[in-house]
């Protein structure tokens, strides 16, 4: 759910692919993605992010890394096609071992919707303008 700070995030012509297994944390995520102005593209399953990230080239993946298939491993494909990995989990004890393994940031659960977009905006190595201009 967004929290009370609605300070909205510039995220025009992002886009993002969101890996989450969890229905409600999907769809919140979804919601505020696209309220800051992003394209969310959500999938419950790396086999359908494997897929995406070929086809679409998201600027960011968001991937649960709790799921019952394996969100770190999104990670080499993800290396080269985008701007930003970020990780979504609920063992606060691994930050340090995921962002070895490559993530740009670690989130934990649960959710603050609007943090993950301020997030996604720190990492982010173009600006949303010129995302929204190359689409």
């Amino acid at each position: 759910m967004l929290d009370s700070d609605t300070t909205v995030v510039d995220l025009d012509g992002i886009h993002v692919l969101i890996v989450e297994d969890t229905a409600e944390s999907l769809e919140v995520l979804r919601v505020a993605l696209q309220c800051c102005g992003a394209l969310a593209t959500s999938v419950a399953t790396a086999r359908e992010a494997e897929h995406l990230l070929r086809e679409l080239r998201p600027h960011v993946l968001i991937t649960d890394i709790n799921k019952p298939d394996d969100g770190v491993a999104l990670l080499g494909m993800a290396g080269t096609i985008l701007v930003a990995t970020i990780a979504i989990t609920a063992a606060c004890g691994r930050r340090a071992d995921l962002e070895a393994e490559g993530f740009v940031e670690v989130v934990e659960s649960p959710l603050d919707a609007l943090e993950v977009c301020r997030t996604i905006r720190q990492h982010l190595l173009i600006p949303a303008s010129e995302a929204a201009d190359s689409d």
